[in-house]
C-alpha cells in the first residue's frame, strides 16, 4: 500500500499572513468536495468502493487538496508545489481535445488520434480496416519524427489518462524513449 507522507510541521491558523482569498481555487475545492460527497449517497450504507471507484474518489479528493493548497499559499503557508511541466518537451497525446488544450497552454504537442502499433487495433476493428489504419499509424509516426527533428525537445512524454493511453506510451517508449506523465499533472 502506498503511503502519502505529509510534512512533519503542523499548520496553525496562527501562522496565517495577510493575503487575498484565491476565490477561484477555493470554489473549485468546494465543488470537488461536493462531488466527493455524492459518493456517500451513491455507496450508502456500507460506503465500499471497488478499485475503479476508489481511484475516481481519491482523484477528486487529491484535486481538492491541491486547490486548497493554492488557497493556503496566498496566506503564507508553504505547501508542496505541483510538478512543473516542461515547455521545452514534446508531449504525445491520443486525442484532439487534449491536443487543443495543451497547445493553447503553450506546450509542444502532437496527437496520435489512436494507437502507434497496428497490433493494438487487432480484434477491435474489422480486418479490412487494418490496412488503412496501418497507413495512418505510419503517417503519425513520421509526423512525430519530424517534430522531434524540428524542435529537438528536451524530453518526450506521453500524456496518460487511461489504460488505452498506456499502450501508446509503451510503443512510444520503445520508439522514442518517451516517458509517461499523468493527465492530472496538467490540471
Amino acid at each position: 500500500m502506498k503511503k502519502i507522507k505529509f510534512e512533519e510541521k503542523k499548520f496553525s491558523y496562527k501562522d496565517a499572513k495577510p493575503g487575498k482569498i484565491n476565490v477561484k481555487a477555493f470554489k473549485e475545492a468546494v465543488y470537488l468536495l461536493l462531488e466527493a460527497d455524492d459518493w456517500l449517497y451513491k455507496k450508502a450504507p456500507n460506503h465500499y468502493l471497488n478499485e475503479n471507484e476508489a481511484k475516481e474518489f481519491c482523484k477528486i479528493i487529491i484535486k481538492s487538496i491541491n486547490k486548497l493548497n493554492e488557497v493556503l499559499e496566498e496566506f503564507g503557508y508553504k505547501v508542496e508545489k505541483k510538478k512543473e511541466m516542461e515547455k521545452s518537451a514534446l508531449y504525445i497525446v491520443t486525442n484532439k481535445k487534449l491536443f487543443r488544450k495543451l497547445k493553447s497552454l503553450g506546450y509542444r504537442v502532437v496527437s496520435t488520434d489512436g494507437y502507434l502499433d497496428i497490433n493494438d487495433y487487432k480484434g477491435r476493428v474489422p480486418e479490412n480496416a487494418l490496412k488503412g489504419l496501418e497507413k495512418k499509424i505510419n503517417i503519425v509516426k513520421e509526423n512525430i519524427k519530424k517534430q522531434i527533428q524540428k524542435i529537438k525537445p528536451s524530453k518526450i512524454y506521453v500524456v496518460v489518462a487511461d489504460e488505452e493511453d498506456l499502450k501508446v506510451y509503451k510503443k512510444a517508449k520503445e520508439l522514442y524513449n518517451a516517458e509517461k506523465v499523468d493527465i492530472d499533472d496538467f490540471e
